[in-house]
């Protein structure tokens, strides 16, 4: 297992000169559904599949709810969600308030469970053709 990479020509719009760079970006697989998730959970677990969907189900409601309320869910090893705000910069005191705010987001800080995960996997490149070059490619 590794994360698949391709390596792609890019201009910046910063670039002033329009200089044409590369940039490797990762290359995303298929999306697991939320049933498949449940499927997978079940055949780990041995728990029924509704009971099993019932509680991440659950679990999603009481994020929300306290996330809601402006408090950070801790999820064990796997990471914390917090609620954020992306904003414009102001000049004064009197102009920084809720108009100024452009966009709500959550942000998820990774625990050490994703942090070593990341830490450890590999990395391999994807040619043009779909095919890739295995190997652990290092950062920098």
């Amino acid at each position: 297992m590794s994360i698949r990479y391709k390596v792609v020509k890019q201009v910046f719009g910063f670039d002033k000169t329009g200089t044409e760079k590369y940039v490797v970006k990762a290359v995303t697989g298929k999306t697991l559904t939320f049933d498949k998730v449940c499927a997978q959970v079940t055949q780990v677990c041995g728990a029924h599949r509704g009971t099993v969907s019932q509680v991440i189900s659950g679990l999603f409601d009481v994020m929300v709810n306290h996330l809601d309320m402006g408090h950070s869910v801790q999820l064990g090893e796997f990471g914390t969600l917090r609620p954020g705000l992306r904003t414009h910069a102001q000049d004064s005191k009197q102009t920084a308030n809720a108009s100024a705010v452009y966009r709500r987001k959550i942000n998820f800080i990774s625990g050490s469970m994703l942090k070593n995960f990341l830490k450890d996997i590999p990395l391999s490149r994807s040619d043009e053709t779909g095919s890739k070059e295995d190997g652990r490619e290092s950062e920098g």
